[in-house]
């Protein structure tokens, strides 16, 4: 059986690569969009600016929908899950 792609603990983006991780290390736990140049987490709402930006220009849909959809995608994340 084929070993699962870790995702980003963050977005939820696969990683496969080692420069998918956060400073290319495939110990850390989210990805190389949602951190900084220290591999430290981004504040919530720059992460769910990328993320709505990402369904925007991959969806094609209205940026208010985009929002939507990044906000509850974000919300079953381990690393806002209990955010308030």
């Amino acid at each position: 059986m084929a070993e699962k792609c870790p995702a980003c603990g963050s977005c939820g983006m696969p990683m496969e690569k080692p420069e998918d991780f956060a400073l290319g290390d495939v110990t850390r736990p989210y990805c190389r969009h949602c951190t900084d140049a220290r591999g430290e987490l981004l504040p919530f709402d720059q992460v769910l600016e990328t993320n709505a930006r990402f369904y925007v220009e991959s969806q094609g849909v209205t940026l208010a929908a985009a929002n939507a959809m990044a906000r509850a995608m974000l919300a079953d994340m381990p690393a806002w899950r209990d955010r308030h």
